[in-house]
């Protein structure tokens, strides 16, 4: 399919919602109502997902990848666009078809984009959302920093064996939990799992401008983790999971656990430290430096 038929394709395919301007024209458009943030998400072939990979399930994991995004900052999604290189070999319309699937189910309208022939499919999914009002005002988005020396390291539940198991190809964005962190006011920053934890709680703490000291005799390891693996390091290391990595006050956890309305526990999985190093502790209980590397692409 060429570019001017997949564009009318999608064209007659998406339905632009009341008061925005989507597909069709040079910019999209919306009023925006509320603080607004704005992410962009990028897959390649042979990165993120092999040439044998179904197209519809490329189009899902591209779309639920960026939406992850929002989710970490809290935010309720309002568009997406989508910028797609398209070698003749695979099946367009199937893998704007699943991409659009997802942002439907996500709650985000997909308003444009761009197309273009290319010697390897890749997406790149720019989406934006905006803080959700609160009886007591416009709402908050977080972010990766604000979190103080002391705090805990929480995640929203058990990680690794997200490529093992094909988990990594159906991410499913924690937008709810996202939503309800930033209306807690004992949450002093968050982001999303999907370089690993061992690649992602560094970030946090060093964009809060701390250390971390991890401890992985507590990190819920996911039952897609393979019998014979070792079920810590692929849950300290492995991509992909997108859970939610959030920091509170020690003081406040009780009171979060007691107020926390989803079904499935938070878990603490470290905490921050005033020097500025990447720590864990051993089965002995020692501290040492952190071993494990995390998710690189």
């Amino acid at each position: 399919m060429r570019e001017g038929e997949l564009i009318r394709h999608l064209a007659a395919r998406v339905a632009t919602p009341p008061g925005m301007l989507g597909i069709g024209d040079d910019c999209c458009a919306w009023t925006p109502a509320g603080r607004t943030c704005l992410s962009v998400d990028q897959i390649v072939e042979g990165v993120h997902f092999t040439p044998d990979t179904p197209p519809e399930a490329v189009g899902r994991k591209a779309a639920a990848a960026a939406i992850s995004d929002l989710a970490a900052a809290g935010a309720r999604p309002v568009g997406a666009v989508v910028a797609i290189g398209l070698p003749a070999r695979w099946n367009g319309p199937a893998v704007m078809e699943g991409l659009i699937t997802e942002l439907e189910r996500l709650g985000c309208p997909l308003l444009g984009g761009d197309t273009t022939g290319a010697q390897q499919l890749t997406l790149a999914v720019t989406v934006w959302g905006e803080a959700v009002p609160t009886a007591h005002g416009p709402g908050r988005l977080l972010t990766r920093r604000g979190a103080q020396v002391g705090d805990l390291l929480v995640i929203t539940g058990p990680v690794g064996g997200s490529f093992a198991s094909g988990r990594h190809l159906r991410p499913e964005p924690r937008l709810e939990e996202g939503r309800w962190f930033a209306q807690c006011p004992y949450i002093t920053a968050a982001m999303d799992l999907s370089d690993g934890l061992a690649a992602d709680a560094p970030k946090l703490a060093e964009a809060s401008g701390w250390g971390c000291l991890l401890l992985p005799g507590q990190v819920p390891v996911h039952d897609d983790v393979p019998a014979m693996a070792n079920g810590v390091k692929a849950a300290m290391q492995d991509g992909e999971d997108f859970e939610l990595l959030v920091a509170v006050a020690p003081e406040h956890w009780p009171a979060l656990q007691l107020a926390w309305p989803f079904p499935r526990p938070l878990y603490v999985v470290g905490w921050l430290t005033p020097e500025k190093e990447h720590s864990m502790e051993d089965s002995a209980g020692r501290r040492v430096p952190l071993a494990f590397r995390g998710y690189e692409h």
